[in-house]
């Protein structure tokens, strides 16, 4: 069985989690914590790193776990290659990683979107006999949120063709839109976690930020199949 932590959009040293009280590298360090009183060993960080000066210390604190991560839109692949670069691109970081009987995909859609040429790769390494885990910092099936209709990935149509269409199981862990979800269309299973500074109210009518929580994901992956559990804690923001 292998079990890790999810954990995703901390956004540190930005200015719009510090205007709405949030304090990042508190809930980070909690976090950290509390993965590793849980025993829990691997860490794959989801995207949003925030400003290129928490960069050093953000890196520093992950020295005790062995972790991957991918690139969210906050992030910027010149910046974030400096401390992780497992292909030496020198533009995107996408990368795969096999282990037992499943195949770790990494994708970059730091730039909104996936580019033409990690399309065509993604399209490849799906073949694999495997069991796929894909990690993208964005959704990539429509959410019935606000969120979704104003900061989608551009070319979500092109992404899920290729995914939709491979006939076989595909996890997909995403971050992004500061919430959680977990839905399915066909073999397709994608699940979106909270965010690490605030969250976005899934029913609002607009974008509505709620301070009070933040939280990660842990993912167990056994011979019959994936479980997911969420851990949340409180700000103390609530009143």
């Amino acid at each position: 069985m292998k079990k890790f932590a999810f954990i995703t959009d901390v956004h540190l040293d930005e200015q719009f989690p510090i205007d709405n009280q949030v304090d990042t590298k508190s809930n980070w360090e909690m976090a950290l914590n509390d993965i590793a009183a849980r025993g829990i060993h691997e860490i794959v960080f989801g995207g949003d790193i925030g400003e290129p000066t928490a960069h050093p210390w953000f890196f520093e604190s992950l020295k005790p776990f062995s972790w991957k991560l991918i690139l969210g839109n906050h992030d910027k692949y010149e910046q974030v290659s400096k401390y992780f670069d497992p292909n030496q691109d020198a533009q995107e970081l996408y990368y795969a990683v096999e282990e037992d009987d499943y195949l770790s995909v990494f994708l970059d859609s730091s730039t909104d979107a996936l580019s033409q040429p990690q399309l065509d790769w993604l399209n490849g390494v799906l073949d694999s006999p495997k069991k796929i885990l894909l990690f993208i910092h964005h959704p990539v099936l429509e959410i019935d949120a606000t969120v979704d209709k104003l900061y989608p990935i551009k070319n979500r149509e092109a992404v899920k063709y290729i995914l939709m269409n491979k006939a076989k199981d595909i996890s997909l862990f995403c971050g992004h839109y500061h919430m959680n979800d977990d839905k399915t269309a066909g073999r397709l299973r994608q699940i979106v976690t909270q965010s690490m500074s605030f969250q976005l109210v899934k029913t609002a009518p607009e974008i509505a930020i709620d301070n009070t929580i933040f939280g990660y994901r842990i993912i167990e992956i056994a011979e019959n199949g994936i479980e997911t559990k969420l851990v949340s804690f409180e700000t103390g923001n609530g009143g």
